[in-house]
């Protein structure tokens, strides 16, 4: 499969920038956590940032599984290679 390594890059870069949101959404949920926690602050606005944190990172984990399937399928695409015939292959044994 001549594009295999190319979708691999693609998916590594995915796979790091989703890290990085994954790492971003804890840092933001913790910073709002410690501000509630320190001034007592317990409103509707911040429900719905914990809530919308949550949605980002588990987005985020959802990406991931994605990936995990990206790869399986191009590791089963990349072991037909072995099983396609060639037509330059098949015109060269006449």
């Amino acid at each position: 499969m001549e594009t295999s390594k190319e979708i691999r890059s693609v998916v590594n870069n995915i796979r790091f920038y989703t890290k990085k949101i994954q790492e971003l959404t804890e840092l933001q949920f913790k910073k709002d956590f410690e501000t509630g926690r320190l001034f007592g602050i317990n409103t509707g606005a911040e429900s719905v940032r914990f809530e919308s944190t949550g949605a980002i990172h588990t987005a985020a984990g959802w990406i991931s599984i994605y990936c995990d399937n990206i790869e399986a399928n191009l590791a089963n695409a990349e072991t037909q290679d072995k099983k396609l015939i060639v037509p330059e292959e098949v015109f060269n044994e006449s």
